[in-house]
């Protein structure tokens, strides 16, 4: 697996996993180990970058959707309407060589929350689901161009 790093020694990018074979098994295997070191990494960095209250920088995490030329994207961000404390977690998809995110709202609630969400394994599933729904988004609009 090929995996770029930030300056804060977390791997943030995961470029995917071997992509030998068109088998749908397969590719949901692949899944289920990208996503979950994606929320691995994201519940890391939102323990460490996010604080309790207050405005900070958008955090993410990608990875590579298998068998496709979309990423995924994990987005940690402050809530606009109640930024003193309250947090945001949405899931985006995007072409690879294009910065246009399709994305969806996930959770709004307090650091913690947003934490506990991401480390249960059945949520981890409802998010391949709507990484894999995204993408196909993705694809249908750059098919329609």
């Amino acid at each position: 697996m090929k995996v770029t790093k930030n300056s804060n020694n977390y791997n943030t990018n995961f470029n995917g996993v071997n992509n030998d074979s068109n088998n749908t098994a397969k590719n949901q295997d692949k899944m289920e180990i990208l996503m979950n070191r994606l929320c691995e990494v994201l519940s890391e960095r939102t323990e460490n970058e996010v604080p309790e209250n207050g405005k900070f920088s958008p955090i993410s995490v990608s990875f590579s959707i298998p068998q496709t030329n979309n990423k995924a994207k994990a987005i940690v961000e402050y809530d606009a309407l109640a930024p003193k404390n309250l947090r945001r977690l949405s899931i985006a998809s995007h072409h690879a060589n294009s910065d246009r995110l399709i994305s969806t709202y996930i959770l709004r609630g307090t650091k913690q929350e947003i934490i506990d969400y991401i480390n249960n394994p059945q949520n981890q599933k409802k998010l391949i689901k709507l990484a894999d729904e995204l993408s196909d988004s993705v694809n249908e609009y750059y098919s329609n161009l």
